[in-house]
């Protein structure tokens, strides 16, 4: 069952905070694995909605935190990623890139995600996880927009700056070589 509150307090540093909901229990613990959106960092006085959890340690703490816009906020990269996806597309079909781009493109953001969906997946359940390595060359291989899609839809891998920056790196290295190749490269 929702319940609702405001975040009392936010330790951004330690990945925790605590609810008020106005009733006659105590505040409730909530940890940043709880919140349905990174995308927006929880600050006192902001609107959740969640449900009540026994956690690892056996206490009760917020689980499935929502905050009041944050649920859309992740939409805009993954709506971002199927405008450039689209784009690869046309830039195919029209000429202005290689003719097999879209068609690579759309396979390897389809591995590309279901490689996303696997490594959380594999996070969650502290199984063996897939190396960052291969997620940037599905990237780099044109899976790119799957890969950014993943990151914001799944919530994986998208606060890490170290892998972000890599990420980033590779999307231009991706876009560099199609227009590369299409300038360099006769028909």
């Amino acid at each position: 069952m929702k319940k609702a509150g405001r975040v009392k307090s936010w330790h951004a540093d330690k990945g925790y905070g605590f609810i008020d909901i106005h009733a006659d229990l105590k505040d409730i613990f909530f940890h940043i694995t709880a919140l349905q959106s990174r995308a927006v960092k929880p600050k006192p006085g902001d609107r959740v909605t969640f449900e009540l959890g026994k956690g690892k340690d056996g206490r009760m703490q917020a689980t499935s935190v929502s905050q009041g816009q944050a649920s859309r906020v992740h939409l805009l990269p993954a709506t971002m990623a199927a405008a450039a996806l689209m784009a690869i597309w046309g830039g195919a079909l029209s000429g202005y890139l290689p003719r097999h781009a879209g068609l690579v493109s759309l396979v390897m953001s389809a591995v590309a995600f279901l490689a996303y969906a696997f490594d959380k997946n594999s996070a969650k359940r502290d199984a063996r996880r897939t190396p960052e390595a291969r997620l940037h060359f599905l990237a780099l291989c044109g899976g790119w927009p799957g890969a950014l899609a993943a990151q914001h839809l799944l919530r994986h891998k998208n606060r890490k700056q170290a892998f972000q920056l890599v990420f980033w790196g590779t999307v231009a290295l991706n876009l560099g070589a199609l227009v590369a190749c299409k300038t360099y490269l006769p028909d």
